[in-house]
C-alpha cells in the first residue's frame, strides 16, 4: 500500500559546504490496515520519511508509492489520506468548529455537521467550539488538528506526525481509543513517535530510523519479545534465597530478581517452605525501549 525504495533526500548546507543526509538509501513498506510506527531519534529522518511518503518532498534519488500509484499532490488519491503535521498552524481568526469545519473540507467535501458534532464531543472540544483559535493553548491546537483528520469521511490512510505532542493524559487515552477503533475498521495508520509506551499500546509493526536509514523493521510482537528461558520475580527479602536467583535491584519493599525459567518450581517450593510473600512473578519481557536501544547501540557501534 505504501513504499519507499532506496530513497534519499540531500540538503545543501551551502556553497562549496557539501550537502546533509536527511535520508540516506532508506527502504520502507507498509501494508494496507497496518498500525505502523516511525521510531528513531531527533533528525533520524521519521518526518522526512513521512513527507516523502505524502509527496511533500520530492526525494533526491529513489521512489516512493502511496495506494499503488506516485503521490501526486492534489491527485484524487488524497481524499483518501489524512495527515496531521508535527505543529498545526491555523487562522487565528477562525474558531475551533470553523477550523475543523474549513481544513476538514479540504479533502474534497463539506464535512457533516453530525460527524463534526460527534468528533467535537470525542475530542472534549464541544464547549469551546465558538473559542478563537488565537486564544488556544498548544494543547487545544493539536486536537483541533487531530479532528480535521478525523473527521475525513473517506479516509483510509492517517499520516500522524507526534500526534500525541502536548495532549493531557486523558485526551491521549481518548485518542489512543479512537485510532484503535479506526484501525480495526481497516484504517491504515502511520505514527511518528517518541513515546515509545504509547506505540506499544497500539501499533503492531514498526521501523526504527536512524541516521536516514531503516536499520529495524519488524513485528512489535518481536521487537518487544518474550524472553521465555528467564522469569522475573518480586519477593519479600530473605538472607536465603537460592544461589540461581540473582538480585537486580528493590522495588517497594521487595527484592527483584531473576532466574531460568527450569528452577520456577523449585523456587515456588523455596518461597513456601520459608513462608516469602511473591508480590510479582512473570516472563522476561524486553521493551519497545530496550530493543530500540539495543538496536541504536549496536548501529553506533558499527558507525
Amino acid at each position: 500500500m505504501i513504499r519507499a525504495q532506496g530513497v534519499s533526500v540531500h540538503f545543501p548546507r551551502g556553497l562549496f559546504r557539501g550537502v546533509v543526509k536527511a535520508l540516506d538509501g532508506l527502504d520502507l513498506e507498509i501494508r494496507e490496515g497496518e498500525f505502523f510506527a516511525l521510531l528513531g531519534q531527533n533528525g533520524a529522518g521519521k518526518s522526512t520519511t513521512m513527507y516523502c511518503l505524502l509527496g511533500l518532498l520530492r526525494p533526491t534519488r529513489g521512489s516512493v508509492s502511496l495506494l499503488g500509484q506516485a503521490p501526486d499532490l492534489g491527485g484524487d488519491s488524497y481524499r483518501y489520506v489524512s495527515y496531521l503535521p508535527e505543529e498545526p498552524h491555523y487562522h487565528d481568526y477562525l474558531t475551533v468548529e470553523e477550523a475543523v469545519s474549513y481544513y476538514g473540507a479540504l479533502y474534497g467535501s463539506k464535512v457533516k455537521k453530525a460527524l463534526l458534532d460527534e468528533t467535537l464531543e470525542r475530542l472534549r472540544l464541544s464547549e469551546h467550539r465558538t473559542l478563537a483559535m488565537r486564544k488556544c493553548s498548544k494543547g487545544m491546537k493539536q486536537k483541533v488538528g487531530i479532528a480535521q483528520c478525523l473527521v475525513n469521511p473517506d479516509a483510509r490512510i492517517f499520516f500522524l506526525d507526534e500526534p500525541m505532542r502536548g495532549l493531557d493524559p486523558v485526551t491521549v487515552r481518548d485518542f489512543r481509543e479512537i485510532l484503535v477503533e479506526r484501525n480495526r475498521a481497516g484504517a491504515t495508520i502511520v505514527m511518528n513517535s517518541h513515546i515509545l509506551s504509547e506505540v506499544e499500546q497500539v501499533a503492531n509493526r514498526a521501523a526504527i530510523i536512524d541516521r536516514g536509514k531503516v536499520v529495524a523493521q519488524d513485528e512489535l510482537s518481536r521487537l518487544a519479545r518474550v524472553d521465555a528461558a528467564t522469569y522475573v520475580a518480586e519477593l519479600d527479602d530473605h538472607p536465603g534465597l537460592p544461589a540461581f536467583f540473582v538480585r537486580e535491584g528493590v522495588i517497594d519493599g521487595h527484592v527483584r530478581g531473576s532466574f531460568p525459567a527450569g528452577r520456577l518450581y523449585e523456587l515456588m517450593d523455596f518461597t513456601r517452605a520459608n513462608n516469602i510473600g511473591v508480590a510479582n512473578l512473570s516472563l522476561r519481557k524486553t521493551s519497545l525501549e530496550d530493543s530500540f536501544m539495543e538496536i541504536l547501540g549496536r548501529e553506533a557501534a558499527r558507525a
